[in-house]
C-alpha cells in the first residue's frame, strides 16, 4: 500500500494534478471550453477513505445513487484496508488529503486531532437537526475515542459487538461438542477437532498478523475481569492476561492451530473457516456478512459466547462504536464535506445498512426504526447483556512494542517468557504513562465505584497527578 500511495503521488505530480480534496468540476483541454460553462453544472468532488470492505458493496450502491441525484457534489470513494492510519498520515504529510475519512481508532482520532489533520464536526451536527434525531450525537460522546477535549470528530452511527466464537456447526454436531464455556475446555475442545480432522481440518484460526490479540482472547479476559488498565486504581496492570497467554501457547503447542496461523491475515484466515479447514474462529459481528457474503461458507455455521476463566462473566466485554465518518482539517469546503456525512447518517441509508447487516444501531432511534427480521446473521450477534463500552484509557507510547504485540507474541510457543513479558510491560506502560502525566500529554483515569460488568456507569475522573 506504501509502494501503491507512492506511486500515486508520483502520478499525480507528473499529470499536475490532485488526487484529493474538493475540487470543482474536471478541468478541459480548452480553457475557453471551460470558461462557456454554466456555474450551475460545476460539481465538487469531495472525495472519501474507508477501511471498510464488507459493506463495498451497498456502499458503493449508496455513492452511485447519490451521485446520480445530486446537482451540485459528487462523491469520489476509495476503499483502502492496507495501514490505514499511516496512509491518512502520509496523505496529511502531502497535502493530499481526502476530505471525509471512516473513523480510526482511539489513538489515532486523538493524534490526528491534536495534529489537527481532522476537525471538529460540533457546529456542523448542531445545525442539523435530522442528523441530532436519528444518530443522538449527545448520547455517543466518549472522551478519547470519538471526543477530544469534549470536541466531537466522528459520530457512531452504529457499533461493533463484542467478539464471539463463530464455529462450524457440522464439525462439531460430527464430534458432539457445545462450544466451549471455559478456557480449559476450549484448549482441549481445538485438540480433540484437529485430532479428529486428520490434517483435513484444525480446531482454531488466528491471524497473527492482522490484530490477533485483540479479536477474541482479549475479549474472553475482559468478560473474565481482566482489563489491561485498572479503572480502579489509575494504572496499567497486565498481570491477569497470564492464564490466557498459557492457554493459546498451549493450543499451538498441541498443534490445534491452523498451520501458518501466526503469519495469516485476517481475510487468507476467514477463508480457512469458509471452506470447512477449521472449526472455530474468534471475531465481532462484521462477521455476519463475511460469512454471507464476502467469503459465503460452504457449511452451517453458528455464533456463541466466548470462553471466561471458569465459565463466568465477571466483566463486561467492549463494544466498539463505528460507523463513523472524519471530516479533514483541510478540506476546501467544509459544507459541502458534510453533506457526504450527514447523507450517509440519514435515516434512510442506515436503514439499509442496519438492515443489511453491516453493523448494529448505536441510537435507540435508529434500534425502533429498523425492521430487525431483514438483519440476517447479525441477529446471532445481538442482545448480549454483557456488553459495554468502556472508559478510554489514557494514551501512552510505551518503550518496546505495544501491549497487543507483546501478549500475543508470549502466546506463540518459542515466544518470549510470560512472566518476564508481563512484567516488563507493567514497567514500560506505568512510566510512559507517569512521563505522560507529569508533561501534561494526558490525565490519570480513575473510575469512582468502578464495576467490571458496568464500567460505564462509574464516575470518572481525571487527575493531573
Amino acid at each position: 500500500m506504501k509502494k501503491r500511495f507512492a506511486a500515486l503521488l508520483l502520478a499525480s505530480v507528473v499529470a499536475v494534478s490532485s488526487m484529493a480534496g474538493c475540487s470543482l468540476g474536471q478541468s478541459n483541454s480548452s480553457s475557453a471550453q471551460a470558461s462557456q460553462k454554466k456555474t450551475s453544472s460545476v460539481k465538487t468532488k469531495v472525495v472519501v477513505w474507508t477501511q471498510n470492505r464488507h459493506d463495498s458493496k451497498y456502499m458503493n450502491q449508496v455513492v452511485s445513487d447519490f451521485n446520480k441525484s445530486n446537482s451540485d457534489v459528487q462523491i469520489e470513494y476509495d476503499i483502502q484496508t492496507e495501514d490505514y492510519n499511516n496512509l491518512i498520515s502520509m496523505a496529511a504529510a502531502s497535502k493530499q488529503m481526502p476530505d471525509v475519512m471512516s473513523e480510526v481508532d482511539r489513538d489515532h482520532t486523538t493524534q490526528f486531532a491534536n495534529s489537527k489533520i481532522i476537525q471538529p464536526l460540533d457546529s456542523f451536527i448542531q445545525s442539523d437537526a435530522e442528523f441530532q434525531k436519528v444518530n443522538e450525537p449527545s448520547k455517543h460522546v466518549y472522551e478519547g475515542l470519538n471526543a477530544v477535549n469534549e470536541k466531537i470528530y466522528w459520530v457512531p452511527c452504529g457499533k461493533r459487538s463484542g467478539s464471539r466464537i463463530i464455529y462450524n456447526k457440522e464439525i462439531f454436531s460430527k464430534l458432539n461438542l457445545q462450544p466451549a464455556k471455559t478456557l480449559d475446555e476450549l484448549v482441549k475442545d481445538c485438540k480433540e477437532i484437529t485430532k479428529a480432522g486428520n490434517k483435513k481440518y484444525y480446531g482454531i484460526v488466528i491471524p497473527g498478523a492482522s490484530g490477533p490479540f485483540e479479536r477474541w482472547i482479549e475479549h474472553s479476559a475482559e468478560m473474565s475481569g481482566v482489563t489491561p488498565y485498572d479503572y480502579k486504581n489509575g494504572k496499567y496492570d497486565f498481570s491477569g492476561y497470564k492464564p490466557f497467554l498459557k492457554a493459546v501457547r498451549q493450543m499451538f503447542s498441541d498443534g490445534s492451530v491452523f498451520p501458518g496461523s501466526a503469519s495469516l491475515k485476517i481475510d487468507p484466515s476467514r477463508v480457512q473457516f469458509a471452506e470447512g479447514k477449521v472449526a472455530m474462529e474468534g471475531n465481532a459481528s462484521q462477521e455476519a456478512t463475511v460469512f454471507t457474503e464476502q467469503f459465503p461458507a460452504k457449511m452451517e455455521w453458528g455464533v456463541a459466547q466466548l470462553p471466561t476463566l471458569d465459565g463466568t462473566i465477571k466483566g463486561a466485554e467492549s463494544c466498539s462504536p463505528n460507523n463513523g465518518w472524519m471530516m479533514s482539517a483541510s478540506t476546501k469546503d467544509a459544507q459541502k464535506a458534510w453533506k457526504v456525512i450527514s447523507y450517509f447518517g440519514s435515516e434512510k441509508i442506515l436503514k439499509g445498512y442496519l438492515e443489511g447487516g453491516y453493523t448494529m444501531p448505536m441510537s435507540s432511534y435508529m434500534e425502533k426504526a429498523i425492521d430487525k427480521s431483514k438483519t440476517g446473521r447479525m441477529a446471532d450477534f445481538s442482545g448480549a447483556e454483557y456488553e459495554s463500552v468502556y472508559p478510554v484509557a489514557p494514551s501512552v507510547t510505551p518503550e518496546g512494542q505495544t501491549y497487543e504485540d507483546a501478549l500475543w507474541n508470549a502466546c506463540l510457543p518459542n515466544g518470549p517468557d510470560i512472566d518476564k513479558t508481563i512484567s516488563q510491560l507493567n514497567t514500560n506502560y506505568n512510566k510512559a504513562l507517569n512521563e505522560a502525566i507529569s508533561m501534561g500529554k494526558v490525565k490519570r483515569v480513575v473510575v469512582s465505584n468502578y464495576d467490571p460488568l458496568h464500567p460505564d456507569e462509574g464516575k470518572v475522573q481525571y487527575l493531573d497527578k
